[in-house]
C-alpha cells in the first residue's frame, strides 16, 4: 500500500484512556507533520524527475531527428540534379513511413487508454447497480415487515372492536333486562 503524504498528514492518534500509559499527542503530531513534508517533498522530487526523463526523452528523440534531417540535407546536396524528383519522392515516402508509424502508435495508446476507461465505467456502473439492486432488496424487506405489522396491527384493531362491541351490546341487553319492560299499571280514576 503506498502512503501518501496527505494521509501521513491527516492521520491523528487517539488520547490513551484516562490512567493508561500513551504517546504524547504534541510529539506524535510533530512527527508527522515532518514526515510529511518529507514526503510532499519527495514527491514533488519524483514528479520533477520524471518530467526531466521525459524532456530528455524528447530532447534525445529530437537530436536524432536533426540528425536524420542533416544526413539527408547532406544526400540532398550530393544528388545529381536529374535525380532530385527520384531523391523528393523517397524523402516524402520516408516522412510518410515515419508519420503513418507515429499515428499508428498514438491510434495504438489511444486504443489502450479507451478500453480501460470503458473497463473502468463498467466497473463503476455494475457497482452502482449492485449497490442500487442491494438498497432495493432491504427496503423492499422492509416494506414486506411494515406490511406484516400493519396488518397484524389491523387484526388486533379488528378483535379488539369485536370484543368491545360484544361487550357494549351485553352490557346494553344487561341493563334493557334490568328494566321493567311494562309500564306500571296506574289505577283509573
Amino acid at each position: 500500500m503506498s502512503l501518501t503524504a496527505a494521509q501521513v498528514g491527516s492521520n491523528a492518534f487517539r488520547e490513551p484512556a484516562e490512567g493508561a500509559r500513551g504517546y504524547n499527542d504534541v510529539q506524535v503530531d510533530a512527527f508527522l507533520k515532518e514526515v510529511a513534508d518529507e514526503m510532499g517533498r519527495l514527491e514533488a522530487e519524483n514528479r520533477d524527475l520524471a518530467e526531466l526523463c521525459r524532456l530528455e526523452a524528447e530532447c534525445a528523440e529530437a537530436q536524432e531527428r536533426v540528425e536524420r534531417l542533416r544526413a539527408e540535407l547532406e544526400k540532398a546536396r550530393s544528388v545529381d540534379p536529374s535525380r532530385l524528383v527520384e531523391f523528393a519522392q523517397q524523402t516524402a515516402d520516408q516522412h510518410t513511413a515515419e508519420a503513418n508509424r507515429v499515428a499508428a502508435d498514438v491510434l495504438r495508446r489511444a486504443s489502450t487508454e479507451a478500453a480501460l476507461l470503458v473497463s473502468d465505467a463498467e466497473l463503476r456502473a455494475s457497482t452502482v447497480v449492485a449497490d442500487a439492486r442491494s438498497v432495493h432488496a432491504e427496503r423492499i424487506a422492509g416494506l414486506v415487515t411494515k406490511r406484516r405489522d400493519a396488518l397484524e396491527r389491523i387484526d388486533a384493531l379488528c378483535r379488539e372492536a369485536r370484543e368491545r362491541r360484544e361487550s357494549l351490546i351485553s352490557q346494553l341487553g344487561d341493563r334493557l333486562r334490568g328494566m321493567d319492560p311494562k309500564p306500571a299499571n296506574r289505577s283509573p280514576r
